[in-house]
């Protein structure tokens, strides 16, 4: 009788916890687990903003400082629009002052794992003041692959090819690829820093003859899913 007496204590202890109110216990599991619902969308890597979101990025560095604004139009394309304030033309050494209005469109391809792999063009007018006015048409066409490292960092690689058709100042063709990489980090769910880095050799052929130069593109930012 009395080990019956002993062990009825424990019983009533391990009935209690089991009866405890739910919500307590959810709201434990819901800590230890939130982490992992982040990192569903992307500004530059391979994922898309996610269907009906809209995202808003400011970036700054070399060429200039660019805001984009974009929209999820399905789990996996994203249509928007992007302006930008240069004073380096078309991501090379040359210093201009200009202004590129563009609509870039993301396609994500594939899905492997924790790697992504999209298709992304921005294209677009570009005007420079380069003795006299520089107008073009034109825009990077590219690849992007993106690694989510964990449910904040993802990590990327990517090659475009920049291309513009001028018209005048002088009239000719700028292209040339590109290759390099960059990442995201979440501060929080709708929250992200980004940053790119692309390097590749850029050809002119144009009305004064032809050339070459290296070409870079360096762009740190901030992105916001308003969900």
């Amino acid at each position: 009788m009395r080990m019956a007496g002993t062990w009825r204590i424990p019983a009533v202890i391990a009935i209690a916890l089991i009866l405890a109110p739910a919500p307590s216990r959810a709201q434990l599991v819901e800590t230890s687990i939130q982490p992992a619902a982040e990192g569903n969308w992307s500004a530059t890597a391979g994922r898309t903003s996610g269907a009906g979101n809209s995202v808003l990025q400011v970036e700054a560095g070399w060429p200039g400082i660019g805001f984009t604004w974009l929209k999820g139009l399905d789990e996996r394309s994203d249509l928007g629009f992007h302006v930008a304030f240069n004073y380096g033309l078309e991501g090379t050494s040359t210093s201009v002052t200009g202004v590129n209005l563009a609509i870039p469109y993301r396609r994500t391809l594939a899905y492997m794992g924790d790697t992504t792999i999209a298709f992304d063009m921005q294209p677009g007018i570009s005007l420079y003041r380069n003795n006299g006015a520089l107008f073009g048409i034109g825009g990077p066409i590219g690849i992007v692959a993106g690694v989510q490292v964990n449910p904040q960092l993802t990590l990327d690689a990517g090659a475009d090819v920049p291309v513009l058709i001028s018209f005048s100042n002088p009239a000719g063709f700028f292209f040339g690829p590109q290759l390099g990489g960059g990442g995201e980090y979440l501060i929080d769910r709708n929250l992200a820093v980004t940053a790119r880095f692309r390097v590749g050799p850029r050809f002119a052929l144009d009305s004064a003859g032809s050339n070459s130069q290296t070409g870079f593109v360096t762009l740190i930012g901030l992105a916001y899913n308003a969900r």
